[in-house]
């Protein structure tokens, strides 16, 4: 690997980790997804396709990947950048690459906690700034000096890991030879079960539990690969919800207490473009500074900036005590805390014109509403929409496909973006209320339904298809002929039924309260233990 190689990459790991280019979320759902970086680091590494066909194995172990409430198990970016420069630079097979990533990516997590707590440092520079009315250098301290911060911790490791630590790990494995290489392949077969336990704790109850065999009988029997299953089973899901669509399949939102807002005007102080540009600031740096004394709060001060600077430029108390409502606390998923967005430059255009709003009222808007959002938001997206996305791009990207991770970064952008326009226009021309109302709409519940029995059927088929656990165990029967238990016994009884046993062993333990890493670790003890005394 050259020395310009090396620092593209540690650019990227930078990249996938800032706001930049496809804002906050965005970049967590596109480039800071393995199957994505691989074909990145593929095109710089010279080899886009083996790129693509590695990263969208390493994606397998965190395709249930969840983060919410400020917490990140593992950083799959770091595991997508240099488990793939790795296997193309030193030439490793797909599943010793997928081994060797997940302890990189459980180091990076070190990463995410050293950014909330250097960005903590960047909650007193705003409030100097609040104390001052100044919105317009609210981005100093939300976008310049954090990003500098993270730019150092991650941008620089992954350059030196890259430049210097691939080879080192290379020269090692091969060091412990063709034995080693055999265990990391058994590993790399076994981890991807982790990753569809994670994803089943999301949507396997219910009737998805059902659809969740249905899909891994028909893929283990009829070999059907993840694009024909899928539409197969969105037709069987569509056919489901109608047949139920007399029922409540879900639960209604609790009430959010919200505090009298007065009656609203019709005047209009805002310029549309005020309202879009606080948007794309709350889209693109909402977390950017993220830190754990304020959470979302820097980030969602400087999104109101275009708003407070329109209404209160000539009222330096006023811009005061605005500011102030606003940098407070503030945590929900983004896309859909748009909504929030909206709701709060309404609330702010009706205050200068003379409504009775305090800054209670604000504060009971956004605390109420922000932990519902967060709870819609975290199931439409994170458990539901990105998941299943990727299961639908992930066969393509594994046969050798680069347009699979380009399509599946464009339509995530196109629906992610327009969503949260949509909301957003929503919460400022029609208010609480209907934001209320919409969660409250069994509609919702019906498609979050739907879209987890439509996932648990692929993630059957993914269990099928791409967790691979397989017994070396066999017994003489006299002569030349011997029993393979794995052939002669599990294959002829259902194909893959370890792998399924695994699976949902791998979900259990998560149900029960366990750590993804502690399982991560148990797995891989049980693959090391089994591939040395020959069980696997």
């Amino acid at each position: 690997m050259t020395l310009t190689q090396a620092l593209i990459l540690g650019l990227l790991y930078y990249l996938a980790n800032s706001p930049w280019p496809f804002g906050g979320l965005g970049n967590y759902a596109i480039i800071y997804r393995p199957m994505v970086l691989g074909l990145v680091v593929g095109f710089i590494l010279g080899d886009p396709v083996t790129g693509t066909i590695i990263g969208a194995t390493i994606n397998l172990m965190y395709i249930g990947f969840i983060s919410a409430g400020g917490s990140m198990p593992a950083d799959m970016s770091l595991a997508g950048i240099l488990g793939t420069a790795l296997a193309i630079s030193q030439g490793l097979e797909m599943n010793a690459a997928l081994a060797v990533a997940v302890p990189l990516g459980l180091l990076g997590a070190l990463v995410w906690v050293g950014k909330l707590t250097f960005n903590t440092v960047f909650v007193r520079l705003a409030d100097r700034y609040v104390e001052e009315g100044k919105p317009e250098k609210v981005w100093i301290a939300n976008i310049l000096l954090p990003q500098m911060v993270l730019f150092l911790i991650t941008a620089v490791p992954c350059f030196l890991a890259a430049y210097y630590g691939a080879g080192a790990i290379a020269d090692l494995i091969a060091s412990l030879g063709g034995n080693f290489l055999r265990i990391l392949s058994i590993i790399g077969g076994m981890l991807p079960a982790v990753g569809i336990g994670m994803m089943l704790l999301a949507i396997y109850k219910g009737p998805a539990r059902i659809f969740f065999f249905l899909g891994f009988l028909a893929a283990a029997f009829l070999g059907l690969k993840t694009l024909p299953l899928a539409l197969i089973f969105l037709g069987i899901t569509l056919l489901y919800i109608e047949l139920k669509e007399g029922k409540d399949e879900g639960q209604a939102v609790e009430d959010v207490p919200i505090a009298e807002t007065g009656a609203l005007k019709a005047s209009k102080l805002l310029e549309p473009k005020d309202v879009r540009s606080a948007w794309w600031k709350w889209m693109y740096y909402f977390q950017s500074a993220y830190n754990y004394e304020r959470m979302q709060g820097i980030g969602f001060l400087h999104s109101m900036s275009p708003v407070l600077s329109r209404l209160y430029k000539d009222d330096p108390e006023e811009m005061k005590a605005a500011m102030r409502r606003h940098v407070e606390f503030f945590n929900t998923e983004n896309a859909t805390g748009s909504a929030v967005i909206g709701l709060v430059a309404a609330m702010e255009e009706q205050k200068k014109l003379g409504a009775d709003l305090t800054d209670e009222a604000f504060t009971s808007i956004k605390t109420g509403l922000m932990g519902p959002l967060a709870g819609v938001g975290d199931t439409i997206w994170q458990a539901v929409m990105i998941p299943l996305m990727i299961v639908l791009f992930l066969g393509p990207a594994r046969e050798g496909n680069i347009g699979a991770p380009i399509l599946y970064s464009a339509l995530f952008f196109a629906l992610y973006y327009a969503y949260g326009y949509w909301l957003l226009k929503l919460g400022y021309n029609k208010g609480s209320e209907a934001i209320l109302n919409l969660m409250e709409n069994k509609a919702i519940n019906k498609v979050i339904v739907g879209a987890g029995i439509m996932g648990a059927a692929v993630m059957g088929g993914l269990v099928s298809q791409y967790v691979n656990v397989k017994t070396a165990i066999q017994f003489p029967m006299g002569g030349e002929n011997v029993f393979s238990l794995q052939t002669d016994f599990f294959d002829a009884l259902v194909p893959g039924l370890l792998s399924l046993l695994l699976t949902l062993g791998a979900y259990a333990l998560l149900k029960r309260g366990w750590k993804a890493q502690y399982v991560i670790l148990l797995v891989i003890a049980i693959a090391v233990i089994g591939g040395l005394v020959g069980i696997f």
